[in-house]
């Protein structure tokens, strides 16, 4: 069965050159079944869930060798990423930074991810090293740049983040490549606007906040030298929420809630999901593949999961209105019980695979630009 499994995932990855090598094309697909069975990116653990014709050192120094010497195609990764959503749906793409501390070594992850509202996957990351201080102006770019390789700007509903990721050229690249955005600003950030007379009039956030206790919009302002929409109010948490961005201003706090996709995914990853912050990696290069493989997992994990919503059973919905479990999570649950079995789990595979092959051949057909990069 693990046989005829790895051959349907193999299927994929050949479709999308993520490796060039065989033999690391065939480890890669029995490496993310042993990550979702494992539930741990630690090794050790990993390869309990390998091979199991083989010893568990065995297993594991392969694994250790592949981080050593493989090399990923990351635009590869990103692109099939892309295609599991439906080639007509517009996507949010949603940018955050995580950080934690092992040792002496500082994790510090830039990722943008893509949304659909129902499902959230990565699309592109990276490892800055800086400290785990915030990304700059120049880290952002470049990413969203990769980004547009792939997806064009008129299939991105809306491209927003959090108070980090604010400044006059960063804003200025996203309205010059005519993308929707939005960012939450910091407090102390100034809002400036002319009157009929040429009169610069500048005004404070937080100000203007205690003038408004039940909001604000503003229209045609500028923030940080760029001309846009302003939204001042209260969040949820209680604080001031100052959003700036290209869209309605009315519109912008029922947008924010759409930033939370990436913090629950965040969490998928680095905790109840995969257990990525318990890994003992402590090399950047290293660390992006993992993030790529336990990525990988993940999308498996949640396209799983979202076909047990719509298919077989729905997920029930506690009293704050959200789901009692991700489809994250779900999935996970149901492909290591389905490990056991032979056939149910190769045709969800084999289903999986498929949806993405005709999503990828929609893509082409409207995307000229993209013919290059498939191999389908």
């Amino acid at each position: 069965m693990r046989y005829s499994l790895t051959n349907e995932i193999n299927k994929l990855i050949d479709r999308f050159p993520i490796l060039s090598h065989l033999s690391r094309k065939k480890f890669l697909a029995m490496y993310i079944l042993a990550l979702i069975n494992s539930r741990n990116v630690q090794f050790c653990e990993t390869a309990n869930h390998l091979n199991p014709e083989v010893k568990n050192k065995s297993n594991e120094t392969r694994i250790q060798d592949f981080y050593r010497k493989a090399e990923l195609n990351f635009d590869q990764i990103a692109l099939l990423f892309f295609c599991i959503f439906s080639s007509s749906q517009k996507l949010d793409i949603v940018i955050d930074r995580t950080e934690w501390d092992f040792g002496k070594y500082q994790c510090n992850i830039l990722m943008v991810v893509l949304s659909n509202r129902t499902l959230t996957l990565p699309f592109y990351w990276e490892l800055l090293d800086n400290k785990s201080g915030n990304s700059n102006t120049e880290n952002r770019i470049d990413l969203v740049k990769k980004c547009l390789d792939i997806i064009l700007p008129q299939r991105i509903s809306l491209f927003v983040g959090d108070r980090e990721f604010v400044g006059h050229n960063w804003f200025k690249y996203l309205k010059y490549n005519k993308i929707n955005f939005f960012f939450r600003i910091p407090k102390h950030h100034n809002i400036v606007h002319y009157d009929e007379h040429m009169n610069k009039i500048v005004q404070k956030a937080e100000h203007l906040h205690q003038a408004y206790p039940n909001g604000i919009t503003l229209s045609n302002r500028l923030v940080d030298g760029i001309v846009g929409n302003v939204y001042i109010g209260t969040g949820k948490d209680g604080e001031l929420l100052f959003l700036f961005g290209n869209l309605a201003a009315s519109t912008l706090p029922k947008y924010y809630e759409r930033r939370w996709t990436i913090e629950s995914f965040f969490q998928n990853l680095k905790g109840r999901g995969f257990n990525l912050k318990i890994t003992h990696l402590q090399n950047s290069e290293k660390l992006k593949k993992l993030i790529a493989c336990v990525s990988l997992a993940y999308a498996f994990c949640s396209n799983t999961g979202l076909y047990e919503h719509r298919k077989v059973q729905k997920i029930k919905n506690k009293n704050h209105g959200r789901k009692s479990t991700s489809f994250a999570r779900k999935g996970i649950d149901i492909i290591r019980d389905l490990l056991k079995q032979t056939e149910l789990l190769d045709q969800l595979v084999e289903k999986f695979v498929r949806i993405i092959c005709i999503n990828a051949r929609k893509i082409i057909a409207k995307s000229d630009f993209l013919h290059e990069k498939m191999v389908i």
